[in-house]
C-alpha cells in the first residue's frame, strides 16, 4: 500500500529585529535567537512545535541573509535548501510571498502554516491541536485562508484585532468563523469595547493557506510582487539565482502580509484559540510572564547575582553571575543588563525602549 503523501508545510518567519527588547535583542542578535523565557531560544521552541505538525524536510525558515549562520547554529536540523533568505527587509508580505512560491514549485498541493519564531506559546498541546484543525479546514476549503485568532485576556493596544463574522464550519467542537475585518492597533477605549463584545480576537499573525490559492490572491492584490517572485522562482537551482533574488527583492515595497492580502481577500476564516500566547513584544510583557514564577517576599523577580534592599515589585535580569547588581529603595522597575549595556525603565514604559535604538542610530549617524 502506498504511503499517503504529506502536503503539510510549516514556514517559520525569523527575520525580525525585536528592538523593543534592547539591550538583549539587537539587530545582530534578535530575540528569536535568544533565551528570553525558558531553557531554549524562541526559534528553537518554534521548531519544537513545528516538528509536531509536519516532517523535518517540510519545515522552512524565512529570514535575512545576515542570519543564516544563526539559523544554522540554533536549528541544525533544518535542511540547507529550506532556508529562504532575503537581502533586505521588506516586511512579511514579500517574504511570505517568496516562500510560498518556492514551496509551491516543490509541491503544487502544498498547505502552508505560517508562524513566527519570536512568540511564546505556553499551551503547546492546544497549539498543536488548533493548527492541525486549521489545516483540516483548509484541506477541505482550499479557496479560503485561515488565521488563528487569540482569545484576548486584556484590552491590549499594541496588537491588531480580528472581528469574527458568521459561523463558517465546526471542527472538533471548535467553531470556525468568517473573518469580518482586521482592525489596526486600537486606542484603549476601543480595545476595552472589543474585549467586552466577545467578537474580537488578537491577530497573532498565524495563517494557513493552500499555496496555489495564496498565489492567485497575490496576483490579484499584489501583482508587482507576484511578478517579481515568479522571476526569482524561475531562477531556482540556476547559477544566477542569488543575483536574481537580490535584484528583484530589493524592488519590493515593504508591506505586511495583513495589508498585502489578509485585509483584502474575501474568503478569510478565523479559528479562535487559547494557547497561552504572547508576542514577547516588550520587557513589560516579559516581566508579567515571569511574574507567574517565583518572586521574593517583596515581589521582585531576579536572575543573576543580585542584592536588593528596600526594593519592591522590580524585575532584575542580569546577564551573568560575575557582575553584581545591587539596588536600594527602588519600586516597580525593570532592569536588564548585557555585557555592553544596562537598561532601567519603569514598568508600563518599556514600549519606549525602542526610542533608545532611534537615539543610538542618530548618534552613530552624527559621528
Amino acid at each position: 500500500m502506498d504511503k499517503k503523501i504529506d502536503h503539510k508545510y510549516v514556514l517559520i518567519m525569523a527575520g525580525g529585529s525585536g528592538t523593543r527588547l534592547f539591550p538583549r535583542s539587537t539587530e545582530d542578535l534578535p530575540k528569536q535567537f535568544q533565551r528570553i523565557i525558558g531553557a531554549k531560544t524562541l526559534i528553537e521552541q518554534a521548531y519544537d512545535r513545528a516538528i509536531k505538525i509536519t516532517n523535518k524536510d517540510h519545515i522552512y525558515i524565512s529570514s535575512n541573509h545576515k542570519y543564516i549562520n544563526l539559523i544554522k547554529k540554533h536549528l541544525p536540523e533544518i535542511l540547507k535548501e529550506n532556508y529562504i533568505t532575503e537581502p533586505v527587509k521588506r516586511n512579511t508580505g514579500p517574504a511570505i510571498a517568496l516562500a510560498t512560491a518556492i514551496i509551491y514549485k516543490k509541491d503544487p498541493k502544498a498547505i502552508i502554516v505560517s508562524v513566527h519564531s519570536d512568540h511564546l506559546v505556553e499551551k503547546e498541546d492546544e497549539y498543536i491541536k488548533v493548527i492541525k484543525n486549521g489545516i483540516k479546514v483548509i484541506e477541505e476549503n482550499t479557496k479560503n485562508i485561515l488565521c488563528v485568532g487569540i482569545s484576548p485576556t486584556s484590552p491590549h493596544t499594541g496588537l491588531g484585532y480580528i472581528e469574527k463574522g458568521k459561523q463558517f464550519t465546526k471542527i472538533d467542537n471548535q467553531i470556525v468563523y468568517k473573518a469580518k475585518r482586521f482592525v489596526e492597533k486600537p486606542n484603549l477605549e476601543l480595545a476595552k469595547e472589543y474585549l467586552s463584545s466577545g467578537n474580537f480576537f488578537w491577530n497573532a499573525g498565524y495563517f494557513i493557506w493552500q499555496a496555489k490559492h495564496f498565489l492567485s490572491e497575490l496576483e490579484k492584490y499584489g501583482p508587482k510582487i507576484h511578478k517579481g517572485v515568479q522571476r526569482i522562482v524561475d531562477s531556482l537551482n540556476k547559477n544566477n539565482f542569488i543575483n536574481i533574488l537580490n535584484k528583484e527583492f530589493i524592488k519590493f515595497e515593504g508591506i505586511a502580509i495583513d495589508n498585502l492580502i489578509m485585509e483584502k481577500t474575501s474568503n478569510l476564516l478565523v479559528l479562535p484559540a487559547d494557547i497561552g500566547w504572547s508576542d514577547i513584544g516588550s520587557w513589560d510583557v516579559v516581566s508579567d510572564i515571569l511574574g507567574n514564577q517565583s518572586r521574593d517576599f517583596d515581589g521582585n523577580y531576579k536572575e543573576g547575582r543580585v542584592i536588593s534592599i528596600d526594593t519592591h515589585n522590580t524585575t532584575i535580569l542580569s546577564h551573568n553571575e560575575s557582575r553584581l547588581i545591587a539596588t536600594v529603595g527602588l519600586d516597580n522597575l525593570i532592569i536588564v543588563t548585557t555585557e555592553d549595556a544596562i537598561v532601567i525603565v519603569p514598568k508600563g514604559r518599556s514600549e519606549d525602549v525602542k526610542r533608545i535604538i532611534s537615539e543610538l542610530e542618530k548618534r552613530n549617524q552624527s559621528t
